[in-house]
């Protein structure tokens, strides 16, 4: 058998040790049966779990934070943009199901505003996806 190549200084793997019964060996069916109720269990939870990762309204003042779209009330729905000069313009909405403002979604990334809430204040900072306020 060959070995592979080592050189001066290198570290020895460390050696693993077994239990009784052997790595991954179960020692009875129970452990068997056990285990597999335990991996059913999570695959349902995992199952269970949605992944929604669409846009959300919010309710409160207090839920503005982080990455917002702001939808203006225009027939057709636009949504709040700004360009890499700084020059804020309204932006007709692509991703948007029947009309509803409430299902709009970015399409743009000059639509996406990160907010952030001034410390000591009601008031907020937006900040466009150039990097300035």
């Amino acid at each position: 058998m060959v070995k592979p190549l080592t050189f001066k200084g290198d570290k020895k793997p460390k050696k693993r040790k077994r239990t009784d019964a052997g790595e991954g060996a179960a020692k009875t069916e129970d452990d068997i049966t056990e285990r597999q109720l335990k991996a059913a269990k999570q695959d349902d939870a995992d199952a269970d779990a949605p992944e929604d990762d669409s846009w959300v309204s919010a309710d409160a003042v207090s839920d503005i934070s982080g990455p917002i779209m702001i939808v203006l009330p225009s027939e057709p729905p636009a949504a709040l943009a700004c360009d890499a000069t700084g020059k804020v313009f309204a932006l007709p909405i692509e991703n948007i199901v029947d009309g509803n403002p409430l299902s709009a979604e970015p399409h743009d990334v000059r639509q996406v505003w990160v907010a952030n809430r001034i410390v000591g204040t009601e008031h907020y900072r937006f900040k466009g996806h150039h990097g300035k306020y």
